[in-house]
């Protein structure tokens, strides 16, 4: 059962013939048990439409369940991967939550937990509706923008959350982390490119902007450059 829970979905076990329950994941054996009666289920059933004359046209019987299995290992590996970080590699936070963004998913939380290697990076994610970066960061900072504008910014204060929250050694609550960055990044950020605003212009575009370029930069630099320097580099770029 899909229900909808504040503009993202969550989903209920309701039924079963047969369950066992896995603190965590599920383990690797396990699962790859399960993809495999999931292999040998969807091949019969394409066989007996298939027997029926009631396949749709361009189902081949061979390549459809080993093509679901596949998608789904490499989904599941892309989600579940941890990756280090180190401290001046912050960039690399939104490097990640862009590759979890373009397969569909928002991000509920982002985790850092201190280790001798570096920080390893958790990313909860989630599946939402099209409005719910932007209801969030308007209820959260009062910023009316664009869903696409809304979900880099939020993205950005759920890293702040889980900079502050280690950082304190306590969880940091999110409308405190919003807050924050609404007036120590945000605020700031616009009154650095005021030359730019005017009755015309977006200032949450212009703020998306800094940011794509801020990751552009450190990148590069390969350490996180800072909101100030991506502004400067930001306002040389556009002035060529």
């Amino acid at each position: 059962l899909f229900r909808r829970d504040a503009g993202a979905l969550q989903a209920y076990l309701v039924d079963a013939e047969t369950a066992e329950l896995y603190p965590g994941y599920v383990p690797p054996t396990m699962r790859f048990h399960d993809l495999q009666i999931m292999e040998e289920n969807v091949d019969g059933d394409l066989a007996d439409l298939g027997a029926a004359n009631l396949l749709m046209d361009g189902i081949v019987l061979d390549d459809t369940s080993a093509s679901i299995r596949i998608r789904y290992q490499n989904l599941w590996e892309e989600i579940t991967r941890q990756v280090i970080i180190h401290p001046d590699e912050k960039y690399r936070i939104q490097e990640r939550i862009q590759v979890l963004n373009s397969l569909g998913f928002s991000i509920g939380e982002v985790l850092l937990e201190s280790g001798e290697e570096g920080d390893k990076l958790r990313l909860q994610v989630v599946v939402t509706d099209r409005n719910f970066h932007q209801d969030q960061l308007l209820g959260f900072t009062g910023i009316e923008a664009e869903e696409m504008q809304a979900r880099q910014m939020m993205n950005e204060i759920h890293e702040l959350k889980a900079t502050l929250s280690q950082s304190h050694n306590r969880s940091t609550p999110l409308s405190l982390a919003a807050f924050k960055w609404l007036e120590e990044i945000y605020l700031p950020t616009l009154e650095s490119l005021h030359s730019l605003i005017d009755q015309y212009s977006d200032p949450a575009e212009l703020y998306c902007q800094v940011l794509e370029h801020k990751w552009y930069l450190s990148e590069r630099a390969h350490h996180d450059v800072g909101h100030q320097v991506a502004v400067k580099g930001y306002l040389r770029t556009i002035a060529q």
